[in-house]
Formats: structure tokens, sequence, C-alpha cells
């Protein structure tokens, strides 16, 4: 008997509240990236300020500008390196998170043993997954060409507001076929892991599953995107209260999780 949308959820956070080290992967993750990345801006801020700080107490933007130029080129590789490194971390966790999951519904308990282990056999395959799934939403670039090309000269403001219904109609083909995408290989990251596939695998298998179970695949996407939503607008309506702000993003944190 076919197991419905009810019984998904309802096991899922069953299993969720009796294992709640799930939730550890995406927390380290989150922690470890954002470190990183603060290093990087004081990095960053400590290699300007010799050049930039004697321009200050008569400050020309010039003059300024030229004296950060010739660390643009440490930022650029270093933004770029950084984000490659963000994206191997993001993976080992996510790929230790589902690796607990599939403990937890194999034998009811897991270990943060499992989420080295799991992270460590998967997190490659997955950056290559993921490094495919961004190749195949850029591929949705085709559907604003017809626009660009239309235009001509992307410098000229009178040509793009005279073909700007051409390209804001590709610009809006592209975010439909983006959503798509997203929905046909949701489960693809899952796939990887549970079944210890590679990334080309992977891709088929989520397409396969998509196929055999659209209605519930669309609905669990829906419901997912109903929930950031809806944490995002009570983020936004609490923002003027203080302390209200600080207590639902606590919340909102827990939840997301």
């Amino acid at each position: 008997m076919p197991i419905t949308i009810e019984e998904v959820l309802n096991r899922g956070f069953t299993a969720w509240t009796k294992n709640l080290k799930i939730s550890v992967p995406f927390i380290l993750s989150v922690i470890i990236i954002g470190i990183i990345w603060i290093a990087y801006m004081f990095l960053f801020i400590a290699a300007v300020v010799p050049s930039v700080a004697p321009l200050m107490a008569d400050p020309v933007m010039d003059d300024i500008i030229e004296a950060i130029t010739p660390h643009i080129v440490y930022l650029g590789g270093g933004f770029a390196i950084l984000l490659i490194i963000s994206s191997l971390i993001e993976v080992f966790f996510t790929a230790g998170a589902v690796g607990m999951a599939k403990d937890v519904a194999l034998t009811g308990r897991t270990s943060y043993e499992e989420m080295i282990n799991s992270g460590k056999k998967h997190f490659f395959n997955l950056f290559l997954f993921q490094i495919l799934f961004y190749l195949i939403m850029l591929a949705g670039v085709v559907f604003v060409i017809p626009g660009i090309l239309q235009v001509g000269d992307l410098t000229n403001i009178d040509a793009i507001m005279q073909n700007l219904l051409v390209l804001g109609a590709g610009f809006l083909l592209w975010i439909i076929y983006g959503i798509a995408v997203s929905i046909i290989l949701a489960v693809s990251y899952y796939a990887l892991v549970v079944n210890d596939l590679g990334p080309i695998q992977a891709l088929k298998t989520g397409y396969r599953f998509f196929l055999n179970n659209k209605a519930a695949v669309v609905i669990l996407w829906l419901l997912t995107i109903v929930v950031v939503v809806a944490l995002n607008s009570l983020g936004t309506l609490f923002a003027s209260f203080e302390y209200l702000s600080i207590i639902w993003s606590i919340i909102s944190t827990v939840l997301s999780i």
C-alpha cells in the first residue's frame, strides 16, 4: 500500500524529534562556513587598511579606488577559493546528514560517526553532482539569449527599454525552467547518498523517481517553499521589534533545521 504525504511528514517529524542530532551537521556547516568567511573578511581588511588609511584624512574616492585596485585580484581569487571550500564543507555535512537520516530510517537511531563516514564517502560525488546541477540550471540562459541579441548593445538603456518585454519573457522562462529542474531533481541529492550512486546515476535516479511520483514530489517541494516563505514573512514582520526579532531569529533557525 503506498505511503501518503501525511505519513511521510509524520514519520519524518517523529524520526527528527527522536534523533535531534540529525540537526548537528547543518549547524556545524553554518558555523564553520561563517567563521571562514568572517576570517577572510578580516584578513582582506587588514591587507587593505595600510594602503587606504593614509588617504582617510582627506578622502578622495578616486585615490581610494586606486589604492584598493591592486588588491582586487587577490580578493577575487580568494573569493573563488573560499566559494569552493564552502561548497565542499556544505556538501560534506549534507552527505553526513543524509547518511544519518538513512541510519534512522533503517535502525531507528544514528551517530556522529555515521555523519563523518557518510560525509567522507560521498562529499566529492555530491560536489560533482552540485556542479552538474548548476550547469543544468545555467543552460536556461538560452531563453534570455534572443532578447540579448535583439537588444544588441547592453549599455544602451533605450534599446533595453524597447526590448524589455522580450528580455522579461526570457528571464521568466528561465525562472520557470529553474523551478522545474529543482522539482524534477529534488530527490537526486538523497539518492546519491542513500543508494551510493555517482553524480550521473543520481541525476537519472532522481528523474525516474519524479516520473513515478510526480504529485508527491511537487507537493513536498511546495510545502518546503511555503515554510520558507512563511518564515521569511514572519521575520520581516518582527524585524521592527528588537526583542521579538531576536527571539524569532532563534525560533526560525530551529524550525529551518
